[in-house]
C-alpha cells in the first residue's frame, strides 16, 4: 500500500465539464500514464458547511463535528498522494464550492489531531475570464501559505486566464490543457 500512487481532483466548479475540469482532466491523463490511480471529487454535488471555529476538530472521533458531506472528502485527502485543488476564480480568490474544504483542513494541524497530512503533496489548476495574470495572485497566496503551513509540498500550477465561457479551454486554452498534462506526466 505504499506504494500506491493516488490524483485526487477536488473540482471546485459548479459547471460539470467546464473549463477547469477540462484542466484536471489533461492533469489526469499526465497522471495516469505515470501510474496514478486518479479520483474526482465533485463538490458542487455535495453539501459542505463553512467551517464555525468551535475548536472541537476529533472530539467525536472523526475530524470535524459538523455532520455534512466533508466526511466524503476528508478520506479522499487523507488517501491522496496529490491533492489537485481545481477552481474557477471567482472575485480573485476560490470559488465557494471548494472554500469550506480550505477552511475545514484545521483539524489536521489542532494540538491532539488523531491524523495530520504532513507528507502531502498539492496542485492549483484554475481558470478565470480575466485576461491578466496577476488576477490569480490572491487564489495562489491562498494556496501558497495554505501548503506550507500544512507542510504540503507544491508539484506547480496552471492558471489559465481569459476562459471565461464554457468550451473556451478547447478553442483559446489549448495550451493551458498541454500544461496541466505536462504537469501531471511530471509526477
Amino acid at each position: 500500500m505504499e506504494n500506491k500512487k493516488v490524483l485526487t481532483l477536488l473540482l471546485g466548479s459548479p459547471r460539470i465539464g467546464g473549463n477547469t475540469e477540462n484542466l484536471a482532466d489533461a492533469l489526469a491523463e499526465g497522471a495516469s500514464e505515470k501510474g496514478y490511480e486518479i479520483k474526482k471529487v465533485h463538490l458542487a454535488a455535495l453539501t459542505l458547511k463553512g467551517c464555525t471555529d468551535c475548536r472541537k476538530c476529533w472530539s467525536t472521533g472523526k475530524p470535524c463535528i459538523l455532520n455534512d458531506d466533508m466526511d466524503q472528502v476528508y478520506p479522499e485527502i487523507e488517501d491522496a498522494s496529490v491533492i489537485a485543488f481545481v477552481s474557477p476564480l471567482y472575485f480573485y480568490s476560490w470559488s465557494s464550492q471548494i472554500k469550506p474544504v480550505w477552511d475545514r483542513l484545521i483539524p489536521y494541524y489542532m494540538p491532539g489531531a488523531l491524523r495530520t497530512t504532513p507528507s502531502k503533496k498539492a496542485i492549483l489548476l484554475a481558470a478565470a475570464g480575466d485576461k491578466e495574470d496577476f488576477a490569480f495572485d490572491g487564489l495562489r497566496a491562498s494556496f501558497k501559505l495554505t501548503a506550507n503551513f500544512l507542510g504540503w509540498k507544491i508539484l506547480g500550477e496552471v492558471c489559465a486566464p481569459d476562459l471565461y465561457f464554457k468550451g473556451d479551454i478547447e478553442t483559446k486554452g489549448t495550451k493551458w490543457i498541454e500544461e496541466a498534462k505536462k504537469l501531471g506526466l511530471s509526477l
